[in-house]
């Protein structure tokens, strides 16, 4: 008798360590799928933040920078067809120093009109923020 009271303690004993066991596997295996997964999301947090640097990096280049009018007319079509995440807006100088931005899209105008574009007239650029330090759009003025 004695051996088998000392067989039902070693198969309760092989029990509850098995217990504890896939317990211990189990929490260690839900600890390693949260890092991985907070992993995964820092991750994903900085591609998005070199994504948006890209981006504005690409306006960036007009800051002060100088376009022809043609390349005004296609980032405005770009801008027009949802292209550019931005808002282009112009001052041609038949319109004044202080007139107020034109912004897209606007109908084909007539040459003599203010808001002909001239394909061959140069234009600066100035990028224009929010509060939050992100480009939202750009502003050219006609040079000449």
């Amino acid at each position: 008798m004695i051996t088998k009271n000392s067989d039902i303690t070693v198969k309760i004993f092989l029990g509850v360590v098995a217990v504890i066991l896939v317990g211990l596997i189990i929490a260690w295996s839900t600890g390693v799928f949260r890092d991985k997964r907070n992993d995964l999301n820092e991750g994903t947090r900085k591609i998005n933040n070199v994504i948006n640097s890209m981006a504005e990096f690409d306006m960036l280049v007009y800051d002060g920078g100088t376009i022809t009018g043609s390349m005004l007319m296609e980032l405005i079509k770009d801008a027009a067809d949802g292209k550019l995440d931005v808002n282009i807006t112009y001052r041609t100088l038949q319109m004044g120093e202080n007139a107020e931005p034109i912004s897209y899209p606007s109908p084909e105008p007539a040459k003599n009109d203010g808001k002909y574009i001239n394909p061959r007239g140069r234009f600066i650029g100035e990028v224009t923020r929010n509060d939050n330090e992100v480009i939202t759009g750009v502003i050219f003025t006609q040079v000449d």
